[in-house]
């Protein structure tokens, strides 16, 4: 049985301001709508945060709200992934970057070309500034090319103070190379160089998140969106979205700026600081720490006394169950007296002789 009721009292009954039946918004959402599908079309896996960022930059002073409200009215939201639980057995991030330049991270990413030909990509980021340093693509890598790629790295940046990968990476290439992470080559290099290698625990890839999270974004926005006719097709697309991400692309870690941007802000705040504490740009000394007070020099120690030059070098493991043997260097073997158990076969003979 139907029965008429009047506005006001259905709206009593409904909890409902009557003014809301009339009103009628005046915004023009056609015009911003028309830019948010341009730059949906653009970047088809950037979420709503992202997109609002990228009209923020054009210019639009628009609110996130209204931004999720149109992608929920064209249909531009992105499925949210449902991650599954971990259990690991590191806990944390081992060295974090304090710095731009002194933690680098790098891993593999694999593809296929269309024929069916296996790629593999080699990723090396800045953990501090979040930024590609590095994307190479070959059919093939082994110890001797991941280490080429970064010797030459070291001659265009500079040299990092540490170098983060995985522990394995599972494909043995020619007995003397072993696997490519932990190559007894690429070590010998990077102690010439003074870098020190941090390998990840086993089955913790969250210790080398952030390059972890660079491989996500580079196969979800990039790879899985991709054909690649060849190995020199495949490299094109890969460094130009190398380049997108370091110039163009907002990161949210960042508060929204690229990694360029990110890295210039830092390096002239640092500069500022510098200066002020130096007594320039009219700040307060007070809040600069005292200088280093020099030591007197004493005595020279006699050529007998001083230790060896060279770096001692002996065989473990940085990783814990003693998993893998390479060469690394231990900043106490550099003494006068050696540890037990770490002298050479020969050295071991003659001091038992001797006692």
């Amino acid at each position: 049985m139907k029965r008429e009721m009047s506005a006001r009292r259905a709206c009593w009954w409904l909890n409902v301001s009557r003014s809301w039946l009339k009103y009628m918004t005046r915004k023009k959402d056609e015009e911003l709508a028309g830019k948010l599908m341009a730059l949906a079309k653009e970047h088809p896996r950037y979420g709503v945060r992202r997109l609002h960022a990228l009209l923020r930059r054009q210019g639009e002073a628009v609110n996130l709200k209204r931004v999720r409200r149109l992608c929920v009215r064209h249909g531009l939201l992105l499925k949210q992934k449902r991650r599954r639980k971990h259990r690991g057995i590191g806990a944390g991030v081992p060295c974090r970057a304090e710095y731009p330049n002194q933690v680098w991270a790098y891993d593999f990413v694999e593809d296929r070309t269309e024929t069916g030909r296996k790629l593999r990509i080699l990723t090396v980021i800045d953990e501090f500034t979040r930024e590609c340093v590095e994307v190479e693509v070959e059919h093939r890598m082994n110890a001797r090319f991941v280490a080429a790629t970064l010797m030459r790295l070291f001659k265009e940046r500079g040299v990092p103070r540490f170098i983060r990968s995985d522990n394995r990476s599972g494909i043995r290439r020619l007995p003397r190379d072993g696997p490519e992470f932990i190559a007894r080559f690429l070590m010998r290099l990077f102690t010439i160089h003074g870098v020190t290698a941090r390998h990840i625990a086993p089955g913790s890839p969250w210790q080398n998140g952030f390059n972890e999270r660079f491989n996500g974004s580079l196969r979800d926005e990039c790879l899985n969106l991709e054909t690649f006719h060849n190995r020199n097709h495949a490299r094109a697309l890969i460094k130009l979205y190398a380049r997108s991400y370091n110039e163009c692309r907002p990161h949210s870690s960042l508060g929204y700026q690229t990694p360029r941007e990110w890295a210039a802000k830092w390096r002239r705040e640092d500069r500022e600081k510098k200066d002020g504490c130096a007594g320039g740009g009219g700040a307060r000394l007070a809040h600069c720490p005292p200088p280093a007070v020099r030591e007197e020099a004493g005595p020279t120690p006699a050529k007998e006394d001083q230790p060896d030059g060279r770096m001692a070098i002996h065989d473990g493991a940085p990783v814990a169950r003693q998993q893998s043997r390479i060469l690394r260097v231990d900043e106490q073997s550099v003494s006068k007296k050696p540890q037990a158990g770490k002298f050479p076969a020969r050295e071991r003979v003659e001091v038992s002789g001797s006692l």
